[in-house]
């Protein structure tokens, strides 16, 4: 079991949780995907990481914050870029605006880094293909061959290094088919979330995704164990000292994920059949 996308700094519990996930043999990227996260994952146990910047906070980073973010990556080989790309919620979104100057920074940083790349997209698919094939992610020698029919052995040995090609990684996709096959000769991932089975268009297009490209996740963060009775500030930093960590056990949680991730794929499992 292994889950593409997570967010272990936002969750309560962060130590013991990601010492519990790794004796229930719980695999996990974690993602970290502002500033005040990458200190955290990256002083996390064993386990799979991806620093970036969110477009929820494109507006308020630096020069500085990028040459951390740089740093953190050439500091961990194995690291992806992300979560990074396109929302039309925030600050920024239109056509060439910082979420999209935030966006190619990153995705140049993946480039010359060799590194997958963990997207997110609200708002327009087909820019974020445009904006990939601008600043020729994946390299053309990398994607040559890559048509959906890549051979890959472990879900839990899958993100990019300086040894590996380098692959666009659509988080909680919510594509159609037209992006599918526009990302595919890239060597694109497609991660699902239970969220990609509900858009009529997605859920016509996950049948063209080979298997070898799809992986699942839960996307948990500091809204998933929130209730009516308990909500966070909305900064991210609430989930891991907040109050909701008095309302579940670092057991519960894992029980938790595990169930959220065994649901997908059993949506993906029944869409085959």
């Amino acid at each position: 079991m292994f889950d593409f996308h997570l967010h272990p700094a936002r969750l309560p519990y962060p130590d013991a949780l990601q010492e519990a996930l790794s004796a229930a043999g719980y695999g996990f990227v974690a993602i970290a995907c502002e500033p005040w996260e990458w200190e955290s994952v990256a002083k996390m146990g064993p386990c799979d990481r991806a620093f970036g910047i969110h477009p929820m906070v494109a507006a308020q980073v630096s020069d500085a914050d990028f040459g951390r973010l740089e740093g953190y990556l050439r500091g961990d080989p194995a690291s992806s870029v992300g979560e990074c790309g396109l929302d039309r919620r925030y600050p920024g979104y239109g056509e060439n605006g910082v979420q999209e100057a935030v966006f190619l920074r990153q995705v140049e940083l993946a480039r010359d880094l060799r590194r997958d790349l963990q997207i997110h997209c609200v708002g327009d698919y087909g820019r974020i293909v445009a904006l990939l094939k601008k600043a020729k992610y994946p390299p053309l020698s990398d994607a040559a061959g890559l048509s959906g029919s890549a051979k890959f052995s472990d879900a839990a040995g899958l993100l990019g290094t300086a040894k590996s090609v380098p692959r666009p990684v659509f988080h909680r996709f919510g594509g159609d088919a037209g992006i599918v096959r526009a990302a595919l000769p890239m060597g694109a991932i497609f991660s699902l979330h239970a969220d990609s089975f509900k858009k009529k268009s997605t859920l016509a297009a996950i049948p063209l995704i080979p298997e070898q490209n799809v992986r699942f996740e839960t996307d948990a963060d500091e809204t998933t164990f929130a209730t009516k009775e308990n909500t966070f500030a909305g900064d991210g930093r609430g989930a891991a000292n907040g109050d909701a960590a008095a309302e579940y056990s670092v057991e519960q949680i894992v029980q938790s994920l595990r169930e959220r991730w065994l649901a997908t794929k059993s949506l993906w499992d029944n869409l085959k059949v």
